[in-house]
């Protein structure tokens, strides 16, 4: 009567799979090309704060705006392009989706009190982050462990590059004071603490990505980077990480747990009775000393704002307090309100980092995601990392990708059941009863 249609279960559409193999996502990948190679111009031309780098001159504006200018038709043309698609999103997405307009369109506000780039560096790269990943259909594993593979080596080359011309001309990095021991090398961000941030997305990846004496070089390389970077902030947290690391591999073996145990004791009477006082001595000693400083700058003057909180409480103030701590400081200067949004998006996409199987986007890419996330969101007590460019757009490209499911294995699977038109439908209901009364 006539011809039954084999393809019940999963439907394959041509069209649309090639389609969505040759789409290159280029503008994504021009966006990932500007936050890793735009800062490179501070090193080389010696542009930065004079405030902070005495060696340095300041970054002129066209230099400051430059990477605004370069990624707005990014942001452009892929608005364009999302609402020509029909614009749409899956119900569970539109909280996030929402929640960074929110966040985004209220920075942009508080410009009405008074012009301050820390409000356009908040605001514009997490809406620049939103819409260059609407628009992607999906980003392959193995383009994510390319553009990885890179990161690892611009980062220990610039790294190297640094060393070597300081060792042999005494070519000083930013944040480097002549004849002290500050003298730290942020790679080819020139950024001491922001090249930290990613050298923990490397060492999650790396952690996974290499086995045997690669792996041990690798993550030797960038231990000795993050100690050059000589951020105490990433210092300790890369601390804390290895304590758990090493606890929870102990605690697998319960006869490795007990040494441990036992020598937790005789570790802390070392440090106490011959490592304190010999640092006094030291070159450690003199480098405490002379980032007393800068360990004063990280406090919090909770007193003074106290008295003040009618002030700041419901939107922030209107003038941008610029604090080492983030999470504090933007409560002061958005409010409480804006600080709880901040809070729900960031722990909002841990949260779908965590729920997603390591095997989905590969485990090397979720430990990476991982360790980088937990330091954006810990480290920013201390660091203001939602107002550094590169780390905060990064943060949000990568994980808006995991959110938004736009990570997907090389071999895409087969597109679900189509729905079927009522015409099509009864025909094949016909198909059917006439089959089963033939048999």
């Amino acid at each position: 009567m006539g011809i039954v249609d084999d393809t019940a279960g999963y439907h394959v559409q041509p069209v649309v799979k090639e389609a969505r193999r040759t789409k290159k996502n280029y503008a994504l990948w021009l966006g990932f090309a500007l936050c890793t190679i735009y800062q490179s111009y501070r090193y080389p031309l010696q542009m930065g704060d004079t405030g902070t780098s005495p060696t340095y001159s300041d970054t002129p504006l066209i230099w400051q705006a430059g990477k605004f200018i370069l990624a707005l038709p990014l942001v452009a043309i892929t608005a364009f392009r999302w609402f020509n698609n029909s614009a749409r999103l899956p119900h569970r997405h539109w909280l996030i989706a929402m929640a960074t307009v929110f966040l985004s369109s209220f920075s942009l506000l508080k410009m009405l009190g008074g012009y301050d780039s820390h409000y356009v560096a908040i605001s514009f790269w997490m809406l620049f982050s939103l819409v260059l990943v609407l628009d992607v259909d999906f980003v392959s594993v193995s383009a994510i462990d390319k553009y990885l593979y890179i990161l690892l080596a611009y980062a220990f080359g610039s790294t190297l590059v640094e060393v070597f011309l300081f060792l042999a001309f005494g070519r000083l990095p930013a944040l480097a004071f002549a004849g002290s021991y500050l003298v730290r090398f942020g790679g080819f961000l020139d950024d001491p603490n922001a090249f930290a941030a990613i050298l923990f997305l490397l060492m999650g990846w790396s952690f996974r990505r290499f086995s045997g004496r690669t792996r041990v070089l690798v993550l030797a390389g960038i231990v000795i980077s993050l100690i050059l970077s000589q951020s105490w902030t990433a210092l300790f947290f890369f601390a804390a990480i290895l304590f758990f690391y090493v606890l929870i591999s102990a605690l697998r073996r319960p006869l490795s747990a007990l040494v441990t145990i036992c020598a937790l004791p005789m570790c802390a009477f070392f440090i106490v009775e011959w490592l304190l006082p010999r640092l006094q001595e030291g070159f450690l000693w003199d480098m405490m000393q002379d980032k007393q400083e800068s360990i004063e700058q990280h406090l919090f003057p909770w007193d003074w704002w106290a008295a003040r909180w009618p002030d700041w409480t419901l939107v922030g103030e209107w003038n941008y307090n610029g604090y080492e701590s983030w999470w504090v400081s933007s409560m002061v200067n958005f409010g409480v309100i804006w600080l709880v949004a901040y809070l729900f998006l960031v722990m909002a996409l841990l949260f779908c980092l965590l729920r997603t199987s390591p095997k989905a986007i590969s485990r090397p890419i979720h430990a990476g995601l991982l360790l980088f996330g937990l330091y954006f969101a810990v480290g920013s007590l201390s660091l203001p990392f939602p107002s550094i460019f590169p780390v905060n757009a990064l943060f949000f490209l990568l994980f808006f990708l995991v959110a938004f499911q736009k990570i997907a294995a090389d071999n895409l699977e087969p597109a679900r059941p189509r729905r079927l038109e009522p015409v099509e439908s009864l025909s094949r209901q016909m198909v059917n009863e006439d089959c089963n009364t033939g048999s």
